[in-house]
């Protein structure tokens, strides 16, 4: 039976988590995401990975979505995907999301990514962050029911890279600027009292 009102407070999180992302003009997303995760911390203690049959097809998907953007927290992003795993394997949750998620964990945990579902920016264009295996990457999607890979990045290379901002820590101004890439930094100079701010981007990977 489907508990309507978990689902609906699951679907209720899931779209303020993306009006967050999706405002250029917002940078409320972290403090959603810090809202979010005490709350997903004690549904998984107290009912475990809310899967379809509890929330609904559409629940089942904003779970993994919140839990997708807990990234303060990987410990708990990898206690959750066994959790995912399992439901995955009981026919409750999706194999795509389980895949994002794994993708997710094992970056966070200096492996490489199995899917390709994490994309990074390099070199002006938007490429899989240390992919495994590339030449079976499309295979592996196609289990899971994602497009292949070049598919994806076609659809990307037309999206700019949205600038970031960073707030001063003297003058609280948010100043936007264009995040550095893997191995490099950048200097972004504070519009409100013009102090200099080094920004180091990703290192390279082995």
């Amino acid at each position: 039976m489907i508990d309507e009102a978990l689902r609906a407070e699951l679907l209720r999180r899931m779209d303020k988590d993306q009006e967050a992302r999706l405002d250029e003009e917002s940078d409320r997303f972290p403090e959603v995401d810090a809202e979010n995760l005490p709350w997903l911390k004690r549904l998984v203690a107290e009912r475990g990975w809310p899967g379809s049959s509890l929330v609904g097809v559409d629940g089942a998907h904003a779970m993994w979505l919140l839990v997708q953007h807990a990234d303060t927290d990987p410990a708990f992003q990898r206690h959750c995907l066994g959790l995912l795993t399992a439901a995955v394997e009981a026919g409750e949750a999706s194999p795509a999301d389980q895949a994002y998620l794994t993708d997710r964990v094992l970056l966070h945990e200096g492996e490489p990514q199995v899917y390709g579902t994490q994309l990074t920016r390099r070199g002006g264009r938007w490429v899989p962050d240390d992919l495994r295996d590339p030449d079976g990457v499309d295979e592996r999607r196609a289990a899971v029911g994602i497009p292949p890979l070049a598919e994806v990045l076609a659809r990307f290379a037309g999206r700019s890279v949205p600038a970031a901002r960073l707030k001063c820590s003297l003058c609280d101004a948010w100043t936007p600027f264009e995040p550095p890439e893997v191995g490099e930094t950048v200097t972004v100079t504070c519009t409100g009292c013009a102090r200099e701010m080094t920004i180091i981007g990703p290192p390279r990977r082995a």
